[in-house]
């Protein structure tokens, strides 16, 4: 038995479904560790884990199968390894994925006035978006399931509730300014040149006239 858990996958795909070709040398696009095969006659498409899922536990990745983006007719078989530790805001979004879940599998058994009005709302979203052909809520697709509306539709909900709870309230008593003090004249004065320095008076008459103490040309 091969070593490694992608040589294995290859010699499974190799025996059933797949033949693997080489790229020509120097071809682009082209990643490291990226393998291409055609598959057998009779199976169009193929995607996906390759490996068996406790294979995929034990050496914490999985081999995945799917159409290639730049090579119309061959298939791409790559590695995808389990992140180290995941981040916090990605954490928090599987919490709001399991959440949105829970709710949507209960309301299938549900039939409160609650779980009914979710109906009422699956019913006219298929009837008009599904069927009808119209513009679907936004973040929505056309759904023909009531659980996958619903599921979609809660976590949206969800999404939109915790982004609301982590903007800060503002209160405008709160807010507080400083006036800004218009600068003198002799400071905006003060970058004229040397020979051309004139001395005025900061006081102005009613009409707003400058009056000019002495004129000095050097």
């Amino acid at each position: 038995m091969p070593r490694h858990l992608k040589t294995r996958v290859i010699s499974r795909l190799a025996r059933t479904c797949a033949t693997f070709v080489q790229l020509p040398l120097g071809s682009t696009p082209h990643k490291r560790g990226v393998h291409y095969f055609r598959t057998c006659v009779g199976i169009d498409a193929l995607w996906g884990a390759m490996d068996y899922e406790r294979e995929g536990q034990k050496y914490k990745k999985r081999i995945v199968v799917r159409p290639s983006r730049f090579r119309h007719g061959l298939f791409e078989l790559y590695t995808y390894h389990f992140p180290a530790h995941w981040s916090a805001a990605c954490v928090a979004n599987r919490e709001l994925i399991k959440e949105a879940q829970r709710q949507a599998h209960a309301l299938e058994h549900d039939h409160s006035v609650a779980a009914l009005e979710w109906r009422l709302r699956f019913f006219t979203h298929y009837f008009r978006v599904f069927k009808g052909g119209a513009k679907p809520e936004l973040g929505l697709k056309p759904y023909s399931r009531f659980y996958q509306y619903v599921y979609v539709a809660i976590y949206r909900q969800l999404q939109a509730e915790r982004k609301a709870a982590q903007q800060p309230d503002i209160n405008i008593d709160e807010i507080t300014f400083e006036p800004v003090s218009t600068p003198t004249i002799r400071s905006v004065l003060s970058h004229r040149s040397a020979a051309h320095r004139v001395f005025l008076s900061r006081e102005l008459d009613d009409n707003f006239v400058l009056k000019p103490r002495s004129c000095l040309i050097t």
